[in-house]
């Protein structure tokens, strides 16, 4: 490792295939907040969407599929945020930028129980996506990348299991706040939930560990050090302007890569519950199918947080990827009850490996001080070929025989993804 990476970075040489999850007290502190924020981000953006479109649908008399429609060019704005609150994280810092996307997310999200037009609630959902993702997939993937520099791949796999968790129990809550506290007072409960994550945050959570007086990746060292590494920190001017890095190979692979994991990932999820009834299951069997998967993904999270660790973040990636081209092919044939049950292991088991996996090359890649700078450029990147993955469904559905061929599309995606992170260069910039 370069003299340049080493000071950026801010601590002394770590073996990467450590992976013991000796945090200390204050990192795991920081680990249960990003994961409590992913949880609830997750749930918000993604998962509500199957309970907040239905209810709103009856509350203010407006088609189901209107609001769908409006509610892709909405998402786009957690694409806008990667780039502007990635800018903001580098001017005030993660917490100032978690801080004040948490407030605006709550507002805008417990207004959307309140204002009835289709103009609002586009509005509205996009601010949430925006806010949503600046405070837990901007903000706090940068406090990950600030306190773990040398074991992001086994600190986001704990992590990731927030986000994996919302699949199966988000809806479930919002149902039930919806149920005792009615429409418009169910979305302020959760409001008030983001409200006292604000008070979390701003109690529990600094920049960087030198700031709370421990190590990065609690390793030891002189008090010296610390101080040194503190004010490296606090002092460093990040080289690359966002044209630069538009200029560079691997930020492209990175960004294409990671953006064809979502697409397979986010391909599998929207269609899971319609595949199987296409297979012959009742809805509720389906439903519960898909409950399972999301559990298996609880302990998956971790698995490909320490499998990354160990062998590294592009090995992951390409294991992770070809992963899921198995996972897919083998849900594509409509063969007995084995395959179907294999092939909902793989897919619940990768759940929690996408956001892991492919935030921790981009720390992998660019000094820790750095890091927001990169993924502010490669995570719209990312957003916009995820944004993808509803047409590359459509094509396969409409003209390639239906669900064998829509995923066979998908497996094909994957296996570039594996060539994307195989050309890779992980090196440590300089």
């Amino acid at each position: 490792m370069s003299q340049q990476t080493a000071c950026a970075t801010g601590l002394p040489e770590v073996a990467v295939a450590d992976t013991r999850s000796n945090f200390g007290r204050w990192g795991w502190t920081i680990i249960l907040v990003e994961g409590l924020m992913l949880w609830i981000s997750a749930g918000v953006q993604v998962h509500g969407l199957n309970i907040i479109v239905p209810v709103l649908s009856q509350e203010f008399a407006i088609e189901k599929t209107t609001l769908l429609f409006w509610a892709t060019p909405a998402s786009w704005g957690s694409v806008v945020a990667g780039y502007l609150c990635a800018k903001l994280v580098e001017w005030k810092g993660a917490k100032y930028n978690i801080l004040l996307c948490l407030a605006a997310c709550a507002v805008c999200f417990g207004l959307l129980g309140t204002w009835s037009s289709v103009w609002a609630f586009t509005a509205l959902f996009c601010g949430v996506c925006f806010f949503g993702s600046g405070y837990a997939y901007v903000g706090g993937t940068a406090l990950i990348a600030n306190w773990f520099p040398r074991k992001k791949s086994l600190a986001f796999g704990w992590v990731t299991m927030g986000q994996t968790m919302s699949t199966a129990l988000f809806v479930p809550m919002l149902a039930l706040f919806f149920g005792l506290f009615g429409v418009r007072n169910g979305f302020w409960i959760v409001a008030l939930m983001m409200g006292a994550l604000i008070v979390l945050v701003g109690i529990f959570v600094t920049n960087t560990p030198e700031e709370r007086g421990c190590t990065p990746d609690n390793v030891s060292m002189t008090p010296e050090e610390l101080q040194r590494s503190r004010v490296e920190q606090e002092t460093y001017v990040c080289p690359f302007t966002s044209v630069q890095l538009l200029g560079m190979r691997d930020v492209w692979t990175i960004g294409l890569g990671s953006g064809g994991i979502y697409v397979v990932l986010v391909g599998v999820l929207s269609q899971l519950v319609p595949r199987l009834m296409a297979m012959g299951y009742e809805l509720n069997t389906a439903i519960l199918y898909l409950a399972i998967a999301a559990f298996i993904g609880v302990p998956g999270a971790y698995l490909w947080g320490w499998l990354g660790q160990r062998l590294g973040t592009k090995a992951g990636l390409i294991v992770y990827s070809l992963w899921w081209g198995v996972a897919v092919v083998l849900n594509m044939f409509e063969l007995n009850i084995y395959t179907l049950w294999a092939s909902l292991l793989m897919i619940g088991l990768s759940f929690g490996g996408a956001t892991n996996l492919t935030t921790s090359i981009v720390a992998e890649k660019f000094p820790r001080a750095a890091f927001i700078t990169a993924f502010g450029v490669i995570q719209p990147i990312q957003g916009v070929v995820r944004c993808c993955a509803f047409a590359v469904l459509a094509f396969g559905l409409t003209y390639l025989g239906g669900y064998f061929g829509a995923y066979a599309l998908l497996a094909g995606v994957a296996v570039i993804n594996a060539l994307l992170f195989w050309v890779t260069d992980t090196s440590p910039v300089t």
